[in-house]
């Protein structure tokens, strides 16, 4: 009996396992508007469909059940009691008025192609708490579609995905038009590379040949893509101060992409001298850290778009020196002010202190880089743990605190090193002493350029920083 309460009773505390939303898309290309269903399999006494914005609101319409039956509308949603297994909900959104708000995180329209966050087009079951959902898209001819969703399978008339469940402020992307998605397979995933309306085909092949020779310099770090499936948009602008890529951006909605904004017309020379594909390559390698751990999100893009790009040969290992040794110099010489790193970075978009927190969080790694290589005599790096970190926790489709992240990234090396040199720099108010680690390094400031001494107490591991991968890998294993 004692034995049948507690059975009881564990079966009253865990949550019943929520089911996996159906999605079928219809996408009228003439009206720029989706046709969308929403089935559930299971019964509900009563199920609210909300949308993730309230800027939905303004594009969703038409919201009805099959037959007569009643649904209500209130606040950001629809309710309805007496849910049937097998029901849908069907609806109307229309993506040409998201596209046409041309605004970052909501819609782009170029040319045909339109450009629409899903969060504002499709809905979801309040307090659902599935994996995610399935969703079933059917275009007209001649139409593509890219998302950042993986694909399960095409049966001619619709493609068919699965959508991560993710928290619904985490920017998306999904873009409806005339184009052809190329993948750029890589050891460990791929790229699916989409250039929209205005970049011909000439510029594409540039851009597709770009991408893939910087990719992989992300293998530089060790040997793989860090996550298996990654949507790439390149959207076309004009650049006014005669830059290639004028903007870049990792986003992790539903999914994983990054969004860069190129100057197609720029030469091929230009794209390849240009850090930022590089930077939002390697956020891949970690979760979302949060406000609080930005420092450490973009000191490692920072830090890796100068390393990554020495090892592949994109820069020489005397100049990746020289951009960290003028990003450090730069960023120290602003003032520091009373807030701790921490808090320089939970505040950085309304101080602005992006100098200071991307270019400290740099020092961090480098620091914590030639910690590991010194302490283990090679044996350990950080691409040794984030490769770990790569086979155990990615994709990640949830928030982790920062303190969880270093402590994770010390057990997979059974260390105290990250999360050691974590608190010592979360607490800084002043910017890392960064020469002092230079010379200990061995680079020395000696005017036009920088200096290297190969007899100095951590050339070695300077050296090897900068060096390509070895041939067998082992380090990374």
């Amino acid at each position: 009996m004692r034995r049948l309460l507690s059975l009881c009773l564990l079966l009253v505390a865990l949550p019943l396992r929520a089911e996996m939303p159906r999605y079928a898309v219809v996408f009228d290309a003439q009206k720029e508007r989706l046709n969308v269903q929403l089935c559930l399999d299971e019964t509900h006494d009563r199920v609210r469909f909300v949308a993730d914005s309230e800027w939905a609101m303004r594009f969703v319409s038409d919201a009805h059940r099959g037959g007569d039956r009643r649904l209500g509308q209130s606040g950001e949603g629809w309710d309805a009691s007496n849910w049937g297994a097998g029901e849908c909900l069907t609806y109307r959104a229309d993506i040409g008025a998201i596209a046409a708000q041309h605004k970052q995180d909501i819609g782009w329209k170029l040319g045909d192609d339109l450009v629409a966050a899903p969060q504002l087009f499709l809905l979801r079951v309040d307090g659902d708490a599935a994996d995610g959902a399935d969703i079933g898209v059917e275009l007209p001819p001649g139409w593509s579609i890219s998302a950042p969703w993986r694909e399960t399978g095409h049966d001619g008339k619709s493609i068919r995905f699965h959508i991560p469940h993710t928290p619904p402020d985490w920017a998306a992307a999904v873009a409806f038009g005339h184009f052809d998605e190329e993948r750029i397979a890589l050891p460990g995933g791929q790229l699916r590379f989409v250039a929209l309306h205005g970049i011909d085909a000439d510029a594409r092949e540039k851009l597709r040949v770009w991408l893939a020779r910087v990719s992989r310099a992300v293998l530089s770090a060790y040997g793989r893509l860090p996550l298996p499936d990654v949507q790439v948009l390149m959207i076309p602008v004009t650049s006014h101060h005669g830059e290639a890529i004028v903007f870049g951006q990792s986003v992790r909605g539903q999914g994983n992409a990054l969004h860069l904004l190129v100057d197609p017309s720029r030469p091929a020379a230009e794209f390849d001298k240009a850090w930022v594909a590089a930077h939002e390559l390697s956020h891949l390698m970690h979760p979302y850290l949060g406000d609080r751990g930005s420092w450490l999100a973009e000191g490692l893009a920072t830090y890796y778009q100068n390393v990554l790009r020495a090892r592949s040969g994109l820069l020489t290992p005397a100049q990746a020196w020289d951009r960290l040794h003028e990003g450090f110099t730069d960023a120290a010489s602003k003032p520091d002010g009373d807030e701790t790193l921490e808090q320089a970075a939970a505040n950085m978009h309304a101080s602005h202190a992006f100098r200071r927190v991307y270019w400290a969080g740099a020092a961090y790694w480098l620091t914590v880089d030639r910690d590991l290589r010194r302490d283990s005599n090679g044996q350990l790096s950080m691409e040794l743990a984030l490769s770990r970190f790569r086979d155990c926790c990615l994709p990640a489709y949830a928030d982790w605190r920062p303190e969880d992240f270093v402590a994770k990234l010390d057990a997979l090396l059974g260390v105290q090193t990250f999360s050691s040199r974590y608190r010592e720099f979360a607490a800084m108010k002043q910017f890392p002493d960064w020469r002092k680690l230079y010379a200990e390094l061995g680079i020395r400031d000696q005017g036009s350029r920088l200096g290297f001494d190969a007899h100095a107490r951590d050339a070695r591991w300077r050296d090897a920083i900068m060096a390509p991968p070895s041939s067998d890998h082992s380090h990374t294993r």
